[in-house]
C-alpha cells in the first residue's frame, strides 16, 4: 500500500469494554450495565442464534459471544434519577427476594436473551415503597441477565465460569449484591492485572 494510506481500526463500545476487563479464558464473562444490558462471553467456537438474538465476533482465534437486552439502565432512569437510585439503594436489603417477578422494559419489545419485539414489560404490581419498587427493577435485570448466560450456556457456549461488570450500574454495591445471589459464578473487579505472559488466552 502506498506510505500516505491510513490504516484505521476500532471496535464497538461493547467489544472494547470487554477487552478492558482482561477477561481472557473461554467461559470468562462480561455483563455491561449501560443505558441497556449487553452481555458477553468467550467462547472456542463461534455461536449464532438469530432467532434468540445471539451473535459472536472473531478475537484472533477465540471467539466473543453475546447479545443486548433492551433492559438496563435505561428503566431505572425511567423511573427515578440518580440521586434517588443512590438514597433508596441504601434502604434496601440485597439478602432477600421481594418476590416480585418483573421483567423491566420501558416500552414493547425485547432482543435478547428472548427475541420478542412484541414482548410486554412485566413491572406489575408496583410496592408502595419506592425502595421495594427499585429492589424488583434490580432483581427484575438480574433475572434477564442469569437468563441470557443460560441461553449461552444452552447454545453451545463454554460454562460460565466467572463474571466482571462494566458500566454505570457496576457502582451499584446492593445491585451486585443482588446481581451476585443469582450467578453461581465469581464476580471480579471491573478491571484487574493482566495475566503474566505465557498463559493461556488473549494476554
Amino acid at each position: 500500500m502506498p506510505e500516505d494510506v491510513v490504516i484505521v481500526a476500532g471496535t464497538t463500545d461493547g467489544s472494547a469494554s470487554f477487552l478492558a476487563t482482561g477477561a481472557d479464558q473461554p467461559g470468562d464473562a462480561v455483563s455491561a450495565l449501560g443505558t441497556t444490558l449487553t452481555v458477553k462471553m468467550l467462547s472456542d467456537r463461534p455461536l449464532f442464534a438469530p432467532e434468540y438474538g445471539l451473535y459472536s465476533h472473531r478475537i484472533g482465534d477465540i471467539w466473543l459471544a453475546g447479545g443486548a437486552s433492551n433492559t438496563g439502565g435505561v428503566v431505572l432512569s425511567a423511573h427515578f434519577d440518580t440521586d434517588r437510585i443512590s438514597a433508596l439503594s441504601a434502604e434496601i436489603d440485597p439478602t432477600t427476594d421481594t418476590g416480585l417477578d418483573y421483567y423491566p422494559l420501558v416500552r414493547d419489545g425485547e432482543r435478547f436473551p428472548i427475541n420478542d419485539p412484541a414482548m410486554k414489560p412485566r413491572m406489575t404490581p408496583r410496592p408502595d415503597s419506592d425502595a421495594v419498587f427499585l429492589k424488583a427493577i434490580f432483581e427484575g435485570i438480574a433475572g434477564v441477565e442469569a437468563l441470557a448466560y443460560d441461553r449461552l450456556v444452552s447454545l453451545g457456549s463454554p460454562a460460565l465460569r466467572s463474571i466482571r461488570t462494566v458500566g454505570g450500574g457496576a457502582k451499584n454495591a446492593v445491585w451486585t449484591a443482588i446481581r451476585n445471589r443469582k450467578m453461581p459464578v465469581p464476580f471480579w473487579p471491573w478491571l484487574r492485572k493482566r495475566r503474566r505472559p505465557g498463559r493461556r488466552g488473549l494476554h
